[in-house]
């Protein structure tokens, strides 16, 4: 499969490195020079210097052969543009970046559509899409859903007093098998767990289970779920918005806005949340604005590590769930050590977005989750394929897979050592980063 993105910034960086382990041929198109020659030292692409609404510059990436072309500058005219120039020339699927939420509605698409722009993404409606879903779920740090969300995958913390912490999981009884733990997230390290794996406090578990199950998983895991009222969020830009205008009524919002001009436009377009000017790092301020009567606090502001540090206030105040937007990488990991409930990141959740489009499109390549140091792929068991040949057990899966899920005439259930796989099986593979293709082998691609 042959993809060109547009864009070298820190979104179009973070799709190359992703796509560019998916032994894919990655075309990556920017101005700048010095971005495009740090990404060809370090991934498996082709740069293409110039300016991505330039027939000559297509050209010379051969978009005429591209199979899905990609375009997340900063600027959503210019990436609509280059879309449309890109599906005229050739390209069958097109796939742009956009910064306003009327581009999301859907007689718009169809204009766009009519324009050659096949989908949209817009990442600030994503990690609005996230936060809701984070705020539904108080005790769960990620929530994802499968099959129509018939099977569930959950991201927690391991707690101290937890049923579950210092077990082996060779010691599970079979009547809790109605979960897997698929992955650890220990000390920044990503484990794939066996038998021999003890559950250890303060590990981060991603638990496969059956939507009604999900709250047995929360008591084992030593959490015990809440409704969520008063939410405070820091920072009033457009997620926050988004947030206030798109999240069920059961939540009351207050919001902290430093800009004056930003807090006043925030009181006009959301007028049922109560919103106040103030510096959103300052104690004063938040106690002013109830935080310590408040069930959740989301940091929105402007920078990483103001996000983790007001997460790390607003918790010492008592808050019980925090959400901080952490965009820089390298505090990803300083975020995950302080324990900040849910950890939301623009690059990531784009990743995932464009996977699922590789999904619709019926690519091999179906990897439709990251996740820290791993990734969830869905896999069609094909006629033949040496996963077929003997029951779970018996097989020799490389310690670096593990199966999260299987889905079987489009009902979900649990992988468990006695299941025998049939062709036409689709199966939630999770591996760790640089074992897809050993996964793929198992299942005769």
């Amino acid at each position: 499969m042959r993809i060109t993105i547009v864009g070298a910034g820190s979104v179009g960086t973070h799709l190359a490195k992703y796509l560019s382990g998916e032994h894919m041929d990655i075309f990556i198109i920017d101005k700048d020079a010095g971005k495009l020659a740090m990404l060809d030292a370090e991934y498996n692409l082709m740069a293409v210097m110039g300016d991505g609404t330039d027939f000559s510059t297509l050209r010379h990436a051969e978009v005429e052969k591209c199979d899905l072309f990609i375009a997340v500058t900063d600027v959503a005219e210019r990436n609509i543009v280059a879309c449309g120039m890109a599906k005229s020339m050739g390209a069958k699927m097109t796939v742009s970046r956009v910064d306003r939420y009327d581009y999301m509605e859907k007689h718009n698409q169809d204009v766009l559509h009519s324009m050659g722009v096949d989908k949209v993404i817009f990442p600030e409606f994503l990690i609005s899409k996230s936060i809701i879903e984070s705020l539904k779920h108080s005790w769960a740090r990620n929530w994802y859903e499968f099959n129509n969300g018939e099977m569930i995958m959950i991201g927690v913390r391991l707690t101290q007093n937890a049923p579950l912490s210092g077990i082996y999981l060779r010691d599970l009884p079979l009547a809790q098998r109605f979960f897997h733990v698929v992955l650890i997230r220990r000390n920044f390290i990503t484990l794939i767990p066996n038998g021999n794996c003890q559950l250890l406090p303060n590990d981060v578990l991603y638990i496969t289970t059956s939507a009604p199950k999900h709250e047995e998983v929360a008591l084992l895991a030593g959490k015990q779920p809440f409704e969520i009222k008063r939410v405070l969020i820091t920072g009033g830009d457009k997620i926050t918005e988004m947030t206030l205008n798109n999240a069920p009524k059961q939540f009351m919002f207050t919001v902290v806005e430093n800009d004056l001009e930003r807090a006043r436009a925030l009181t006009r377009n959301c007028p049922n949340c109560d919103v106040i000017h103030g510096e959103p790092s300052e104690y004063e301020v938040l106690e002013e604005a109830g935080v310590k009567r408040a069930d959740a606090f989301v940091a929105l502001a402007d920078t990483s590590e103001g996000n983790i540090l007001s997460c790390l206030m607003a918790r010492d105040l008592g808050v019980r769930k925090t959400i901080a937007d952490v965009e820089r990488q390298q505090f990803l990991n300083m975020a995950e050590s302080f324990k900040i409930g849910a950890i939301l990141n623009k690059q990531m959740l784009m990743a995932n977005a464009i996977f699922q489009i590789l999904i619709d499109a019926g690519s091999l390549s179906s990897k439709c989750l990251v996740l820290p140091g791993a990734e969830v792929v869905r896999l069609e068991i094909k006629e033949g394929a040496r996963i077929t040949k003997a029951k779970v057990k018996d097989l020799n899966i490389p310690e670096e897979i593990t199966f999260a899920g299987l889905i079987r005439n489009g009902r979900s259930e649990l992988v468990t050592g006695h299941t025998l796989f049939v062709p036409g099986d689709h199966i939630l593979v999770v591996c760790l980063k640089g074992a897809l293709q050993k996964a793929k082998k198992l299942f005769g691609f």
